[in-house]
């Protein structure tokens, strides 16, 4: 049907479909897409074994699961958020005296 379509036409016909037709393959479309990011995403974290190197095994056993790295980045994204608005940390500097040994 469409084998020699290109993408304007196929819009185009798309176009031309009632109201419902439309929002049923967009939201099917972001659906997908969504989908194919979620997975490569979930992959992302499985992806290791013993030839990894110690140092980036330990960085992400340290990171724990998707669901507890995307907590931790969305409680930064906070506290960068309130840093910006509000300032910085203040530091608070005390003397030290040094003195001399025996």
């Amino acid at each position: 049907m469409y084998k020699n379509m290109n993408l304007n036409a196929h819009l185009e016909n798309l176009r031309s479909k009632p109201e419902n037709i439309r929002r049923r393959y967009a939201f099917l479309s972001s659906l997908g897409f969504t989908s194919i990011i979620f997975v490569f995403w979930i992959a992302s974290f499985s992806i290791g074994g013993s030839a990894v190197n110690p140092s980036v095994a330990a960085t992400v056993n340290k990171a724990g699961s998707p669901g507890q790295s995307m907590i931790a980045g969305v409680g930064a994204f906070f506290v960068d958020i309130k840093d910006m608005i509000f300032g910085p940390k203040k530091m608070v500097y005390s003397s030290i005296e040094i003195v001399p040994g025996k």
